[in-house]
């Protein structure tokens, strides 16, 4: 899938961009940018999109994007609200905003292989992402000096994480590098918009999405693929799944009705399909999240209560 290019340009007199994205009008696109991003979202959910790798998002989401990764977040908006505008902090620098050699000096090893292994895409678990969440909050209000030692603090402070998480494959790095190419990014900028405003549709197929990419089936399945590192198919699929997984944590829909909602035509391939990317049944996965919830929950009022 070609993502489109996006032009970045920090503020006049500033190195990088630090904002939050709920504030800009323009929708979130799957894209690409020379700029390194980093992005925190404190509230919200969805499903994220970083390279050949398709997951969802919750609370406390932080993803460290390298230069050129193709990437996008798409929030929730399936119980009839809009959720486009929840928070996400972004911070953007280029590779070389202080200098070719910057990255490269003994003082800033660490960063570097950080920045290097981000070519892949490095997803932070919640401690540390809630713990950055409050730095990168502090460098929104920063000015001068201040501003760029907050980010080298956050930049040393990711470095020194040892449970990050690669998002991509290695293949997918080496192909993407090698596929990249401007002249079809309309054309799939409007099957990935077509997918998402489809989604919950049990009709949408791979020949009706080669049809929009005005293609013959076959080629459009090797271009998807080529592109993707999966098929259509299994690329739809794993968005449906990560809006039943949301689905069943967040309502008390019968599972048969989140079923329907999820895209799937029956309940036997939905729970096949489940089990296949979830390891296991979606009535167990709704009675483990609620369990550790509850649990979370439990230990959050004691903490609270006074001495």
């Amino acid at each position: 899938m070609k993502p489109s290019y996006e032009k970045l340009m920090p503020a006049s007199g500033q190195s990088f961009r630090c904002f939050d994205r709920s504030r800009l009008r323009s929708p979130v696109k799957w894209h690409r940018h020379p700029e390194i991003e980093l992005t925190y979202i404190p509230c919200g959910s969805g499903s994220r999109i970083v390279g050949d790798h398709i997951d969802s998002y919750t609370d406390h989401d932080l993803v460290l994007c390298g230069s050129q990764l193709p990437h996008t977040w798409a929030s929730d908006e399936y119980r009839g609200k809009q959720y486009d505008r929840h928070r996400a902090l972004v911070t953007q620098f280029h590779p070389d905003f202080l200098g070719t050699e910057f990255f490269g000096t003994d003082e800033m090893r660490d960063i570097a292989c950080l920045l290097q292994r981000a070519d892949r895409g490095l997803w932070f678990p919640t401690p540390m992402a809630i713990e950055i969440g409050r730095q990168i909050e502090s460098l929104m209000h920063c000015t001068g000096a201040e501003r760029l030692i907050g980010l080298l603090k956050i930049l040393d402070g990711l470095s020194r994480c040892k449970d990050a998480v690669s998002l991509t494959s290695e293949l997918y790095c080496v192909t993407q590098r090698a596929a990249a190419s401007d002249a079809t990014e309309s054309r799939i900028q409007s099957i990935c918009d077509h997918i998402a405003s489809h989604l919950s549709d049990p009709d949408l197929s791979q020949r009706e999405l080669a049809e929009l990419a005005d293609m013959n089936a076959s080629a459009f399945s090797r271009f998807f693929k080529q592109s993707t590192g999966r098929t259509p198919s299994a690329y739809i699929g794993e968005l449906r799944i990560g809006l039943s997984c949301r689905l069943l944590t967040d309502t008390d829909d019968s599972v048969l009705s989140i079923c329907h909602q999820s895209g799937f035509a029956n309940l036997s391939n939905f729970n096949r399909r489940f089990r296949q990317l979830r390891g296991m049944t979606p009535r167990d996965y709704r009675t483990r999240f609620r369990t550790t919830f509850d649990s979370s929950e439990r230990q959050g009022r004691k903490r609270k209560q006074p001495a």
